[in-house]
């Protein structure tokens, strides 16, 4: 026998009205009128449409990716803005809707527990990372999204997790409020599933890199998202076409280069920051400018003679001759002097009517003075290194490079005034170098100068001063 509540439920739930789904649409792009009343019309029909409602705002809200997804689920000084820059390269641009769309989903996730927890259990990893990113809004269901996440099988998503779980409950230590016990025991947990993930993300020998990875950047599905550099180590990172960020050693940017390009695939971004920045290995950097200056043909033709130039100021043999326009030399000091360094007649010619005939002189175009070798120049490197504090350094490059006894006399105020143009004084300092400079870099780090030390490592690393 059926009870009388029972059938009443059962016939209450039929009588239900099902949400028009057309109705649901209109009212999401309703979500961009410009009067106020008509946008709160919406979203209370929004919020008011149960699984059928949400199923639609999740749609609209996967336009936007997930990483929007991750950074508008939360208020914005929540832990989805943590957790989005920690395994992005740069926090993506913001589409309105697709932003309304996370934020009404992610309302409705933490006010239906049963909604809640069928999009934890989802086979869709873009509802799992919505349930866990919602949660910042309401400390009570972190536990549960977090302990939800123990078994999740996308990497992507476990390492966010353990960040959501570091904020969790960084913020549980701000309330006091009990919760800090549960949450650290699930952070832990999770802490240790991520382990497992990172090393793929991570490849410090060559024999580590990935096959993956290089077919990837083979075809254009990875590619190379900048560096960073601490401690004197610097590390390379490639994006992922899934969103994943790989921090690459120098040797295995090396390695990843090499590999893809035998395949068809010239990452210069793997490279070129190698050739031209880092000081730490001769050998590597060597190799690296060796592999680009073969390539050149492969680099885009707008970046072509640029990059040649960067080559060819980092002290790399290039082939390819640098060219520029003369019309514009404002705005080409690298071109002019690659070109002076490559012999070209026309650039020191160039560089005398850049510098000799301009009233308002750059940094950047004081240090060119050196390669004009006349004591004219020379003179005029020295006035402006004792006029423009700001361009001391680039000023006593071109007398570092024209071995002036007067760069010694200014060299420690060089050091501690650096100025915007470090790299000109550091190629004088590799090519021009003398015992005397080294001296007086030794008795500058001796008194506790940090740029004089940074140039003492690395002129020993380059084998130019004795170790």
């Amino acid at each position: 026998m059926v009870h009388a509540p029972v059938v009443l439920a059962t016939l209450m739930l039929a009588a239900a009205p099902v949400p028009d789904e057309a109705a649901l649409w209109k009212a999401i792009f309703s979500l961009e009128q410009p009067l106020p009343a008509i946008r709160a019309r919406s979203e209370s029909e929004l919020l008011k449409g149960g699984a059928t409602a949400y199923g639609v705002l999740v749609k609209v809200a996967r336009v936007g990716g997930m990483e929007q997804a991750l950074a508008a689920a939360g208020p914005t000084s929540s832990c989805s803005i943590t957790a989005a820059g920690r395994f992005t390269a740069q926090r993506p641009d913001r589409s309105v809707l697709p932003t309304k769309a996370v934020d009404l989903a992610a309302r409705m996730l933490m006010e239906d527990a049963a909604l809640r927890q069928r999009a934890q259990r989802s086979d869709d990893p873009f509802e799992r990372g919505l349930a866990l990113a919602a949660a910042s809004r309401v400390p009570a269901t972190q536990v549960e999204a977090l302990t939800a996440m123990r078994l999740e099988p996308d990497p992507k998503l476990r390492l966010w997790a353990t960040a959501f779980a570091e904020c969790f409950t960084r913020q549980a230590k701000q309330r006091a409020d009990g919760s800090l016990e549960g949450l650290s025991a699930v952070a832990n947990e999770l802490a240790e599933l991520a382990d497992e993930v990172r090393a793929p993300l991570r490849c410090v020998e060559p024999a580590e890199l990935e096959p993956v990875l290089v077919d990837e950047l083979a075809k254009g599905l990875a590619e190379s998202a900048g560096l960073s550099a601490s401690d004197d180590t610097l590390r390379l990172t490639v994006r992922r076409e899934n969103g994943e960020r790989v921090e690459l050693s120098p040797d295995c940017a090396l390695a990843a280069y090499d590999a893809a390009a035998a395949k068809g695939g010239y990452d210069v971004g793997l490279v070129l920051p190698l050739a031209t920045t880092m000081h730490g290995s001769l050998k590597l950097r060597k190799a690296a400018g060796q592999r680009l200056a073969r390539d050149l043909d492969h680099v885009p033709e707008y970046r072509r003679n640029y990059i040649a130039a960067e080559l060819v100021l980092a002290g790399h043999e290039v082939p390819r001759k640098v060219t520029f326009d003369a019309k514009r030399l404002s705005s080409m000091d690298v071109e002019v002097e690659a070109a002076v360094r490559q012999g070209n007649p026309e650039a020191k010619a160039a560089i005398q009517k850049l510098i000799l005939c301009s009233s308002d002189i750059d940094q950047r175009e004081m240090a060119l003075l050196g390669y004009v070798g006349t004591k004219a120049a020379a003179d005029k490197a020295y006035e402006l290194a004792r006029q423009c504090p700001s361009g001391k350094a680039a000023a006593v490059a071109a007398l570092v490079r024209m071995k002036d006894p007067r760069a010694l006399k200014l060299l420690p105020q060089a050091m501690e005034d650096w100025g915007f143009n470090q790299e000109a004084l550091k190629r004088a300092l590799l090519e021009a170098y003398t015992p005397k400079l080294g001296e007086q870099l030794l008795a500058l780090e001796a008194r506790g100068n940090n740029q004089a030390r940074s140039a003492v490592q690395w002129l020993k690393a380059a084998g130019v001063m004795k170790p």
